[in-house]
């Protein structure tokens, strides 16, 4: 039996893929939480290592401590606020299957009396001027 490689009409969206499948609102967040209150253990722990480095003269590890204490907040919070933004295919924005109709059909005689001059006659309102509300009519 030949097959098409066309899609059929009535063809069925791919599955959802378990790697490319969100992980719930729940899950996501409390990941973030866990990402970030590790990140902020460290640079709470750099604190006094960079202090006990400086006092016993060993500035190398001192000033690799300062510079977690002062970078790692930085990525905490970016690490914090990167919520999981993945897309399956069967969210992923697809081509319409069916195209937009050509509108109003036009007017043969619109340009015509375009051309002719002709000339609109009646009462211009303003929005100012219209009563809005419950009792307006």
């Amino acid at each position: 039996m030949p097959t098409s490689s066309a899609p059929r009409a009535g063809a069925r969206r791919p599955a959802q893929g378990v790697t490319s499948a969100r992980r719930s609102v729940e899950e996501d967040r409390k990941r973030r939480m866990w990402q970030y209150l590790t990140a902020m253990g460290i640079r709470t722990v750099s604190f006094p290592v960079a202090v006990w480095a400086f006092t016993t003269q060993r500035y190398a590890l001192a000033w690799v401590a300062v510079f977690l204490a002062v970078v790692i907040p930085a990525f905490a919070v970016m690490v914090a606020n990167a919520v999981d933004q993945r897309r399956g295919p069967a969210s992923a924005p697809q081509a319409p299957t069916r195209g937009l109709g050509t509108g109003p059909a036009p007017d043969p005689g619109a340009a015509d009396r375009a051309r002719s001059g002709a000339v609109i006659t009646g009462t211009v309102v303003s929005d100012r001027h219209t009563p809005r509300g419950p009792d307006a009519s």
